[in-house]
C-alpha cells in the first residue's frame, strides 16, 4: 500500500513510498511532548514556514515522525518529509489506530481484537509494557488525556473504556447512545486539550456524538448530528499559543 505526502506550499510535488503490505487504516503525526521548552521548536521553523503548520513535532532537535497503522499487522514509524522507514512494530492482528501520549513517553495501539497494546517510548525506540483487554470486540480508536495519565479506547461493541496508566486499572466503561446496535459502534475518541474542562468526546457509527466530564464520568451529554454528512471523525479545537 502506498503513502503520499505533499507540502502545502507545493501540493503538486508528492513523495510516494510503499508503507505496508495491505490497507493503511490510520496515519498520525507523533505528538509534541508538552513538557519541552517552547524555544526548542525554533529548529522546526523550516517545516512551519513551508506551510506544514499543523505538524506535531516530536522534539525541536529531531525531525517529525509519522505513525502508519496497517492491515498487515504492523505500525511503521516513518520520517518526514522523506518517508524513510525508522522503526516497524509487529502485532498479532490488523492495526487500526495508534497514538503517542502528549508527554512523548508512551504509546497506545488497538486493532481487530479486544487487546490494547501499551508501549514505553524513548525517541524512536519502543518497548511493550502491557497488553490489556478493552471489551469483547475489535477497537477502532484510542487517545490520551493531556496529563498523559489516562487513556481511552473505543470499541465496535459500543463501549468506551478508560484506564489510569499508573495502575493500569479501568477507571470507567461507558456505553454509546445507540449501544447494542451496529450503528452504535464507537468510531473515534478524543480527550479535550489542556487549558480546558476535562472532557472526553466519542462518536458513533452514525448520528451521535457523546461528551463526558472525565472528572467524575457522571455527566454525559449526547449530540445528534446529520448522518449524511458525518464520517465519525471528531476533534477538539486547540487553544492558541
Amino acid at each position: 500500500m502506498e503513502l503520499a505526502v505533499a507540502r502545502l506550499s507545493d501540493p503538486q510535488t508528492t513523495t510516494i513510498v510503499q508503507s505496508g503490505g495491505s490497507i493503511n487504516n490510520f496515519v498520525t503525526l507523533d505528538r509534541v511532548p508538552s513538557v519541552l521548552p517552547r524555544r526548542r521548536f525554533r529548529d522546526s521553523a523550516a517545516f512551519a514556514n513551508d506551510g506544514m503548520t499543523s505538524l506535531n513535532i516530536t522534539s525541536g532537535l529531531e525531525l517529525p515522525r509519522l505513525l502508519v497503522c496497517n492491515n498487515d499487522h504492523t505500525v511503521r514509524l516513518m520520517s518526514l518529509p522523506s518517508l524513510e522507514l525508522v522503526t516497524k512494530l509487529k502485532f498479532p492482528t490488523a492495526v487500526n489506530y495508534a497514538v503517542v501520549s502528549p508527554d512523548g513517553t508512551k504509546m497506545c495501539i488497538v486493532g481487530d481484537t479486544n487487546e490494547v497494546f501499551l508501549f514505553s517510548k524513548c525517541g524512536d525506540t519502543f518497548e511493550k509494557i502491557s497488553v490489556l483487554t478493552a471489551s469483547n470486540d475489535a477497537s477502532f480508536s484510542c487517545d490520551w488525556s493531556q496529563s498523559s495519565e489516562q487513556f481511552a479506547v473505543g470499541s465496535q461493541d459500543s463501549y468506551v473504556t478508560i484506564w489510569d496508566i499508573r495502575s493500569q486499572q479501568k477507571m470507567a466503561q461507558l456505553e454509546t447512545f445507540q449501544h447494542g446496535q451496529s450503528r452504535g459502534a464507537c468510531r473515534n475518541v478524543k480527550f479535550s486539550p489542556s487549558s480546558s474542562i476535562d472532557l472526553l468526546a466519542f462518536s458513533e457509527h452514525t448520528s451521535y456524538v457523546n461528551i463526558v466530564d472525565t472528572r467524575s464520568f457522571e455527566k454525559h451529554q449526547v449530540l445528534r448530528v446529520r448522518s449524511d454528512s458525518f464520517s465519525g471523525f471528531l476533534d477538539f479545537s486547540r487553544p492558541k499559543a
